[in-house]
């Protein structure tokens, strides 16, 4: 099997993080899946960003849930990065979508639903509205801490694919509620490098954050499902290599 490389909050080391511009880029290394993270503007927009607030990547204290889409727009996204990216803007997840559609995307999306803190209501329906008016070649997967939030992307479709995010013992479960059925795990790498040796479930796993290429070849000779990086350039070369490795 092979090991997958999804982008974290697309190519983070090389771009603003959750932005079209490190979307752009993941896509452009051939990265097999881009994840970011998604919270409710003040007027209900799903805008893509990762912190509550937008003090650390725009430079401007603010909080997501008591800011405009406008007001979001007006930020730069980018600066926090390098001055390069100035002109880098908080996308909405309907742009980032198009982006997709645009570029024949046919990987794995990993929508995070950030909803631990902030109870954004109405999201996960407006969420799933947006992913089900695309006619897309990517499979979606829904991934959260909160793990009522995956229960209501069920019960709206129990073909939804959802994915536990965890980093301790007693939240690995392989189903929701006693009925609705978890389709992958997402783990924080020392919790998996911890319990990879040991008699797991038959599901997926997509361990996060690997950016240590020693702890990147781990990964991939154990052949979890995938790894979420900053670093997907760095992680594909070393999976190519490791399979030139395996072929002399």
């Amino acid at each position: 099997m092979r090991t997958n490389i999804i982008a974290h909050r697309g190519s983070r080391s090389t771009h603003p993080e959750n932005t079209l511009e490190a979307f752009s880029e993941a896509i452009r290394v051939k990265s097999d899946g881009i994840e970011l993270d998604v919270h409710l503007s003040k007027d209900g927009e799903v805008v893509v960003i990762h912190d509550e607030t937008t003090n650390r990547t725009t430079g401007v204290a603010g909080i997501v849930a008591e800011m405009s889409l406008a007001e979001l727009k007006e930020l730069d996204a980018g600066s926090f990065f390098s001055p390069n990216f100035a002109a880098s803007k908080i996308p909405t997840l309907v742009e980032v979508l198009e982006l997709l559609d645009q570029v024949g995307f046919n990987g794995i999306l990993n929508i995070e639903l950030k909803t631990d803190k902030t109870a954004y209501v109405g999201i996960v329906q407006k969420v799933y509205r947006f992913v089900q008016a695309k006619s897309r070649n990517y499979s979606v997967v829904y991934s959260s801490f909160n793990y009522d939030t995956l229960i209501e992307m069920k019960k709206i479709d129990d073909q939804n694919q959802i994915a536990l995010l965890f980093e301790t013992n007693n939240r690995n479960l392989i189903e929701l509620d006693g009925c609705y059925p978890v389709e992958a795990w997402h783990p924080h790498y020392k919790w998996a490098k911890l319990r990879l040796l040991n008699e797991v479930p038959n599901l997926p796993m997509r361990v996060w954050t690997v950016n240590d290429s020693d702890d990147i070849r781990y990964f991939i000779k154990a052949k979890v499902a995938a790894i979420i990086t900053d670093y997907p350039e760095r992680a594909l070369e070393i999976r190519a290599t490791m399979v030139v490795e395996e072929k002399v």
